[in-house]
């Protein structure tokens, strides 16, 4: 056995000993079960306290690599000088010849061919999901407030101005116009991702052609991945902040733009996506942190004074009252988040629902993690310093990023969540190949470029809509037919009854409050909110279910909405049957309507209530 094998086996005993360790303790962290705020949610039924999963997914990853950390520097004899060094950015910036766009154009028209080629969006409405971005705008439109009329569950964005500016810009107040425009916003972030990953590839150590296949080879990969819902446009934020950490990185001049950018950034990112803004924020840290050692002042000043002008003409803009509502709302939403959607994240290497998903995520941060402690040390790598620091920050995000996964543990977010991960390994692992058989010359570096080639052609193949060229040619009529669809349209029978029952009896009153998670029924009948509350999901707190008590005393409604289709929307999907319909989840509300209320209607799972006289 060699000497290196032996000193690697070494370091990475203890660590294998690290993550078992990790292993057998998950469960045996428990901390006291805590809920003054009377939340009601899984964690509640339970009786399991929400600092469990969050200090359980920081010790699993985190002893395994504090552990290989120590087990470096020790085996290696790295010094406490060179552990500093690590962190500064090379002087000597690497600059190969540029990738041509052309790839780069080819694919960004592909993909802008296949947005106006493809079918639009003709499924019946979410009136859960979408209900509350359509419900939002409304009661904006209606009442001109925003936080002070409107608790606000995702963001700014998300909850109130995309459907008004979708709104907008066509001139028309429909949902295929609110669906059209979040369809360009998709595309809009899958570009920025594209224009990040072309910008991430084009300054490797790799000719020109292997660096175009790996362009082309993660193109496919995150095509892939936004059809698998893993990003959308609440994303767009986190890669605008990657891109410009990238160029800063890996430019030797002083650019104003850049750290203005992200000055801005944080404000418009937290207005963008409550929860993505708090993971840029945190991101902030190791960023400034090599900055600053790096003596990179004046770059962090920049960036401090922009953020605090934004932070100030934010404040102005909107007014002290809206300022405010907007600070008490997102710790709201902070505050309760993990008691509300919280779902007990799975042990792992156990047969638990979701185990083996969530498993592979935390091994991919410990062992991207590994990685990265090899590439800060070594002194000869294949990946420049700044490269490597920017890999570092890239990190930092992703296991960040995977609070989405670790709070709301069903597949889907475990997925979303560890997908940063998933890109980093990918990264790294892809271009160590690409190295491995450019040296090899297994490829003729001369017969890549028409290799390349046919990659953009087998894309566009694969992934082309059905009849391409007809809907390109009809797009202007497409675009028009399917903005003025009613919203009927994209109702059940059913729903359709309901909706003309309700406006029948609600006619000549101000406003209609749904007491379920339904949100979009009182978008269709083209009224405000009888409370601040519009999507009831995420209200969570004791002092809201009393506040949404004291606007309906105030605001009277004479008729209120009850049960639906959509009762099991927040339930564990494969692993408890309990459901947390809302009268279960709001059980102050419940008890104030169940005594000034009774039932008038019901129609199917639908109960209408009467105020009683």
């Amino acid at each position: 056995m060699s000497r290196t094998i032996k000193e690697n086996l070494k370091i990475l005993f203890p660590t294998f000993l690290a993550i078992l360790i990790s292993t057998l303790l998950w469960n045996k962290i428990n901390f006291e079960y805590n809920n003054p705020n009377e939340i009601i949610g899984y964690y509640s039924i339970f009786k399991y306290s929400a600092l469990n999963d969050n200090i359980r997914y920081v010790f699993f990853i985190g002893l395994p690599l504090l552990t290989y950390f120590f087990s470096y520097i020790f085996f290696k004899k790295i010094s406490l000088k060179t552990i500093k060094n690590a962190l500064v950015l090379s002087k000597n910036y690497q600059k190969n010849d540029n990738i041509s766009l052309t790839f780069f154009n080819c694919i960004i028209l592909i993909i802008l061919t296949f947005f106006l080629a493809g079918e639009f969006n003709y499924s019946l409405i979410d009136l859960f999901h979408e209900g509350q971005a359509l419900s939002g705008a409304l009661n904006f439109k209606l009442k001109n407030e925003l936080w002070s009329s409107s608790f606000i569950v995702t963001s700014l964005f998300v909850d109130i101005l995309n459907a008004n500016i979708s709104w907008i810009l066509t001139n028309k107040q429909s949902i295929s116009s609110y669906r059209i425009f979040i369809e360009i916003l998709d595309t809009l972030t899958l570009f920025i991702i594209l224009l990040f990953l072309f910008n991430f590839i084009n300054n490797l150590n790799l000719s020109k052609n292997f660096r175009v296949l790996f362009f082309l080879f993660f193109c496919f990969f995150i095509f892939y991945y936004i059809d698998q819902v893993a990003f959308g446009y609440r994303e767009l934020p986190v890669f605008l902040f990657l891109y410009f950490v990238h160029k800063i990185f890996l430019n030797k001049n002083y650019n104003f733009f850049y750290y203005f950018i992200l000055g801005l950034l944080p404000i418009f990112s937290l207005l963008w996506s409550l929860d993505r803004g708090i993971f840029i924020l945190i991101t902030y840290i190791p960023f400034l942190i090599i900055l600053s050692i790096n003596q990179k002042f004046y770059e962090i000043l920049t960036i401090i004074l922009t953020n605090l002008f934004s932070l100030i003409f934010f404040y102005f803009f909107v007014g002290t009252i809206e300022f405010n509502n907007f600070i008490a709302n997102s710790l709201d939403i902070l505050v309760g988040s993990d008691l509300l959607n919280g779902i007990i994240h799975p042990t792992p290497f156990t047969k638990e629902y979701g185990s083996a998903r969530a498993t592979k995520n935390l091994l991919l941060i410990i062992i991207n993690g590994i990685l990265i402690i090899n590439y800060l040390f070594k002194k000869q790598t294949n990946l420049s310093r700044n490269s490597i620091l920017f890999v570092l920050v890239f990190y930092f995000m992703s296991i960040v990023f995977y609070k989405i996964g670790v709070t709301r543990s069903d597949g889907g977010h475990i997925k979303q969540g560890g997908s940063l991960n998933t890109i980093l390994f990918l990264y790294l692992i892809f271009y160590n190949f690409l190295i491995f058989i450019s040296q090899k010359k297994i490829f003729f570096e001369n017969r890549l470029n028409y290799f390349n080639l046919i990659l953009c052609l087998i894309f566009f193949i694969i992934n082309a809509p059905d009849n391409y060229l007809r809907n390109i040619i009809d797009i202007k009529s497409r675009i028009t037919n399917y903005i003025n669809l009613p919203d009927e349209n994209f109702l059940t029978k059913e729903e359709i009854f309901l909706v003309n029952e309700l406006r029948v009896l609600t006619k000549n009153q101000n406003c209609f409050q749904v007491f379920s998670y339904e949100t979009a029924i009182s978008y269709y009948l083209k009224k405000s909110t009888c409370t601040k509350f519009y999507h009831i999901m995420n209200m969570g707190l004791k002092k809201n279910q009393l506040k949404f008590i004291d606007e309906l005393q105030s605001s009277k409604p004479k008729f209120i909405l009850t049960g639906g289709n959509y009762e099991n929307i927040g339930n564990m999907k494969g692993r408890n049957n309990d459901e947390l319909s809302s009268k279960k989840r709001f059980t102050y509300i419940n008890n104030y309507i169940s005594n000034n209320y009774k039932s008038y209607k019901t129609f199917k799972n639908w109960n209408i209530l009467i105020k009683n006289n």
